[in-house]
């Protein structure tokens, strides 16, 4: 055999499709090919030994228990320029779905929405082909995945792209299963080893980088971290980097005939938040211990305000409800910060500030909602119930 068959790292392609039946596949081709960095994946069994009584030391053959597909990667979030929520929906879409979330289409007179809103139940599945090719680029090995589910970690961070983490996956091997992992040699259009895929030239999110609007409000109050008023944060006081965990950890479910791969929330959304620290008794410099010690109730509302090639006004946006549960006193480089530990709360009633009942963490079946200066940043009556909402909206002017 040439060393030229020989498989070469980060020399590929992946191909995934959401599931119209959770773990049957579906079939898969170049159209299908999606952006995904920093795949790693293991096919693995069970080992069921047999020990019988013997005369020597056990070595009679061992034989292969149950195998499942394990699987990690990362994604950015991007949409198409004139972004239209009827022809196509964000790049990152597959994914999503893949972690939990569920979408919302709407066409308004003033927006393209698509909106994702993480669900506790009824989740979808991908099936997804790995390709990596040899080293003279003519032939690869590949995976097949079905009924594939993982958990998530989103983390925006100045001056980087906004990411999306898909950690613990799992999947299920092919049907047939010494197809799951094979080889192909085919050329034409569509098959494996077909180098035809085209990569979206769309801009991703990069936090900082657009317009980036970040909303922190003490709800008991409207007192806005930074200063300013409600829907209109003054800044004066930065807010570093956010991490969110869905916490989703995916199950492998088995049975004597079938097996699926499960996503079973575990506890809340949780999330780091750095702040800068400031005087406590100046313009919206939070003393983020009262706030732990009274539970106090806050709204997380992040904005990203790009300008895509045809010159609309796209946008990406995270709305959730916080509670702090975690103080960490630290420094970065030549400031004090504190990193805010936080769990995700069911949402309020947006459209009745002040009041708000439901209020925050009361109500499961809350949907999220738009206000003018709180709630989503686009007028949509989403219709998925969750904890967590991201939305990819454009101007429709």
């Amino acid at each position: 055999m040439s060393e030229s068959k020989l498989i070469i790292p980060a020399i590929g392609k992946v191909r995934a499709k959401v599931e119209t039946t959770s773990g049957t596949k579906e079939t898969l081709l170049d159209g299908n090919a999606v952006f995904f960095e920093e795949l790693e994946w293991q096919y693995a069994s069970d080992n069921l030994q047999r020990m019988p009584l013997a005369p020597e030391r056990h070595g009679v053959r061992s034989v292969e228990g149950p195998a499942r597909i394990t699987w990690s990667g990362a994604t950015e979030m991007a949409m198409a320029d004139q972004f239209d929520s009827t022809d196509a929906p964000p790049h990152p879409d597959v994914w999503l779905k893949a972690c939990g979330f569920a979408r919302d289409d709407f066409s308004t007179v003033a927006h393209e929405v698509s909106l994702y809103v993480l669900q506790s139940t009824n989740h979808e599945s991908i099936s997804f082909e790995a390709m990596e090719f040899t080293a003279d680029g003519t032939s690869v090995d590949y995976v097949q995945a079905r009924g594939a589910r993982c958990g998530w970690e989103l983390s925006i961070v100045d001056g980087e792209r906004v990411r999306l983490n898909l950690v613990n996956g799992l999947a299920t091997e092919a049907l047939t299963a010494s197809e799951t992992y094979q080889a192909s040699t085919d050329s034409s259009a569509n098959a494996p080893a077909s180098k035809a895929v085209t990569y979206y030239v769309d801009k991703p999110f990069v936090a900082n980088r657009g317009a980036t609007t970040v909303e922190f409000v003490d709800l008991s109050n409207d007192d806005v971290y930074g200063g300013g008023s409600l829907g209109s944060p003054a800044g004066n006081f930065q807010i570093v980097s956010a991490n969110f965990n869905g916490n989703m950890e995916p199950e492998e479910q088995r049975g004597l005939g079938a097996q699926r791969n499960r996503l079973a929330g575990a506890g809340p959304v949780t999330g780091t938040i750095i702040i800068e620290e400031g005087l406590l008794s100046d313009a919206s410099a939070w003393d983020p211990y009262a706030l732990r010690r009274n539970g106090t109730p806050l709204e997380w509302r992040f904005k990203i305000d790009q300008t895509d090639a045809t010159g609309s006004d796209t946008f990406f946006a995270v709305n959730c409800y916080l509670q702090i549960v975690g103080v960490n006193h630290a420094d970065a480089g030549k400031r004090r910060v504190w990193e805010l530990e936080v769990e995700v709360k069911y949402p309020e009633d947006a459209s009745d500030p002040g009041a708000a009942s439901p209020a925050v963490g009361e109500s499961p079946s809350q949907l999220f909602d738009y206000a003018a200066t709180n709630g989503l940043y686009v007028d949509v009556t989403p219709t998925s119930v969750g904890v967590f909402a991201l939305t990819f909206y454009r101007d429709a002017s």
